[in-house]
């Protein structure tokens, strides 16, 4: 049986997850092997595409208030739709500074990004890019104001342009209990910061690793993982 077969027969072992799959929405119960003990009253999703984290996060924390950046139509329109209205939307790319950029979009859209494929983005995971896409850009300590209700989730996936969403999150970070980042090991995506670089801004902003989980491997060389990062600091009560 294939990963992606076991994946949809836990799913359509719980019933809560039969709307989202409706839309074509697959929840990622896969993290729950990071976040699973966990508990957050906000919750930041940024990449959230067509709302496959987004539903993961309702179905763990239905309380959380969820906020969800995703420049791209089509998959913004079925995080919409999955999401039931449960969800704030926010239709912008996120990076260091406001402005446009070009998303280059990839023939599986889950992947497209703010930087070009890399060569070995298309043959390891074989796509190919279709074209590109101007979208705003904006800081996410411009797009939510502190306080948070706490604890506090942010999470990550944006293929390759995650410590440009770091860097535009500095007045927000401390806001932040856990961040949760997929990395590269390598370069997927032309100009990349891989996971030593992100994991280095981290700690500088006070987060300590706490684990690293789904990791990805081609040739035995670790390609990607998902990291969970721990503020060291005690959220405000």
């Amino acid at each position: 049986m294939t990963p992606r077969l076991r994946k949809y027969l836990k799913l359509l072992q719980r019933p809560a997850c039969w709307p989202a799959l409706l839309q074509g929405v697959a929840a990622t119960l896969e993290h729950d092997s990071a976040l699973g003990r966990e508990h957050f009253a906000t919750v930041i999703d940024v990449g959230a595409n067509k709302g496959q984290f987004a539903t993961y996060a309702r179905l763990r924390w239905p309380q959380a208030r969820l906020i969800c950046f995703e420049p791209l139509p089509a998959p913004r329109a079925k995080l919409a739709r999955a999401t039931r209205g449960q969800a704030e939307i926010q239709a912008c790319a996120l990076g260091a500074a406001p402005g446009e950029g070009e998303l280059h979009l990839a023939s599986r859209a889950d992947s497209s990004s703010l930087l070009a494929l890399g060569e070995r983005q298309k043959t390891l995971f074989g796509m190919n890019e279709t074209g590109v896409l101007r979208v705003p850009i904006q800081r996410l300590d411009a797009c939510i104001r502190p306080p948070l209700a706490r604890p506090s989730l942010l999470k990550i996936d944006v293929q390759g342009f995650e410590l440009e969403v770091l860097k535009g999150a500095t007045g927000l970070l401390p806001e932040i209990d856990v961040v949760y980042v997929e990395a590269s090991d390598v370069e997927l995506y032309q100009g990349q910061a891989l996971h030593a670089e992100i994991e280095r801004f981290l700690t500088a902003a006070g987060f300590r690793v706490k684990g690293c989980f789904n990791e990805q491997f081609d040739q035995g060389q670790r390609v990607q993982a998902d990291w969970l990062f721990r503020s060291a600091c005690e959220p405000a009560r």
